[in-house]
């Protein structure tokens, strides 16, 4: 696993959502229940930033077509089948931060 980042845990109490810069993808930190979970920021419909969205319980809404992504999982709630889930980052406490890590292989970007 790859370490993506840190956030200190103060900043995403009470339901907020932080975004992480690591190209190529950036990540969205938020706390469910108390648990920490992180999936890529940008929705793979249509790129738009999901840090911008509304937050709903568990669910985070696309500012962009109202998609609706399950933030415990990435994946798509509403409307199913139009795109992919989002990718999914995993995401532990340690001390007062919230400590995020990719546990893919490293990314492959090609050039267009």
């Amino acid at each position: 696993m790859r370490l993506v980042g840190r956030v200190p845990c103060a900043r995403v109490a009470d339901g907020a959502m932080v975004r992480l810069e690591w190209p190529p993808f950036d990540v969205l930190v938020t706390l469910v229940d108390g648990e920490p979970y992180a999936i890529e920021a940008a929705c793979n419909h249509a790129g738009a930033n999901l840090q911008e969205g509304e937050r709903r319980g568990s669910r985070v809404i696309c500012p962009m077509h109202g998609y609706q992504f399950d933030l415990t999982s990435g994946r798509l709630v509403e409307p199913r089948g139009l795109c992919d889930d989002q990718r999914r980052f995993v995401a532990r406490v340690v001390g007062d931060e919230i400590v995020v890590w990719d546990p893919g292989p490293p990314a492959t970007i090609l050039p267009p």
